[in-house]
């Protein structure tokens, strides 16, 4: 594990840090439809990057939110959703993001760079909703009410998804774009999930998907997203055999040193929170600070990487990422 945790810094024996952001305006437009998106992608990574001196970068795939439900014209009617089809290897979907990752990692310097992955499961909840005058979590209660009603046919159509994930991760690793993945998944927010549910149907997608992460690279990140105040039950994720663990500190209550001792044999990343409350958006230096030293209080130095519950807000201070990544420098790693 040290020597994954090495790989992230080039200057070796200090805790790597990094922090994360949106650069589109709206992440989830559809840069197929709106190519200039690109562009600021590309940009924003690069002047963030020079601006903040990450120790890694996670790529960000504002534009790509969505993978296309070929054959789909309505998924919130099971019938209709049935028909869904695999993307094809020369979908615009996928050779777009092959592109963007390239052009990412030219202007990122010699830092390790993760490409955002979500999973099918998360893919196929945002479908479900109408962002236009709906609120997300009804997508998580639609498809769990298919995970209830239709078992069979909602693991087929999520290994259909998964395909095309698999295909993505694939893409964007062998370009030579991205060193690796990070993994976003998270439970359904529904008072009608369960861990019966979980294991029977998310989990099994998400494990496989896994197994082709760690195929293509060594070091990948599984991301337990909180975004949103999320909730999840991170015993559940512990089978997620990927080396580092990210999850939302803040909105689970659960610190760093806790999660060492719930993933075991992982390195764990995070520690600060990524809302306009947090110490991280509103503090002073010294706050920030003092802030490092909390978080990183009895956390075993050697299974650590700093950085944020998720994406920080896009006007939060440079300063403030600045002063937390050079006070989590002078962090000699125990």
């Amino acid at each position: 594990m040290s020597n994954q945790q090495d790989v992230l810094t080039e200057t070796k024996k200090v805790i790597p840090v990094s922090f994360w952001r949106h650069f589109a305006d709206d992440e989830t437009i559809d840069a197929l439809k709106h190519p200039e998106e690109n562009q600021i992608n590309i940009e924003g990574h690069k002047a963030y990057t020079e601006a903040i001196q990450p120790d890694f970068v996670k790529l960000m795939s504002d534009g790509y939110f969505n993978l296309p439900l070929n054959g789909v014209n309505n998924p919130k009617n099971i019938d209709d959703l049935k028909k869904i089809q695999v993307i094809a290897d020369d979908d615009d979907w996928l050779l777009r993001q092959v592109d963007l990752v390239k052009a990412q990692r030219k202007v990122i310097g010699n830092r390790k760079a993760f490409y955002n992955i979500f999973s099918p499961v998360t893919l196929l909840k945002w479908a479900l909703f109408d962002s236009s005058q709906e609120l997300p979590k009804q997508g998580d209660e639609r498809l769990t009410q298919f995970f209830i009603d239709y078992p069979d046919d909602i693991t087929h159509i999520l290994e259909v998804i998964a395909q095309g994930v698999i295909k993505q991760i694939k893409a964007v690793v062998n370009a030579g774009g991205a060193d690796g993945v990070y993994y976003s998944t998270q439970e359904l927010q529904s008072d009608h999930y369960n861990r019966d549910l979980f294991d029977h149907i998310q989990k099994k997608i998400d494990l496989s998907i896994i197994a082709v992460i760690n195929a293509v690279s060594d070091v990948n990140i599984l991301h337990i997203c909180g975004y949103s105040e999320t909730k999840n039950h991170l015993s559940w994720f512990t089978d997620y055999d990927l080396p580092i663990v990210n999850w939302a500190v803040k909105i689970e209550d659960v610190s760093l040193r806790e999660g060492q001792a719930i993933f075991k044999d992982k390195i764990v990343l995070g520690g600060f929170g990524n809302n306009t409350q947090a110490i991280l958006y509103r503090g002073s230096r010294e706050e920030i600070e003092a802030e490092v030293t909390n978080v990183l209080t009895d956390v075993d130095t050697s299974r650590v990487i700093i950085g944020a519950d998720c994406t920080v807000p896009r006007d939060i201070s440079i300063d403030h990422l600045k002063w937390a990544i050079a006070a989590v420098h002078q962090v000699a790693i125990g």
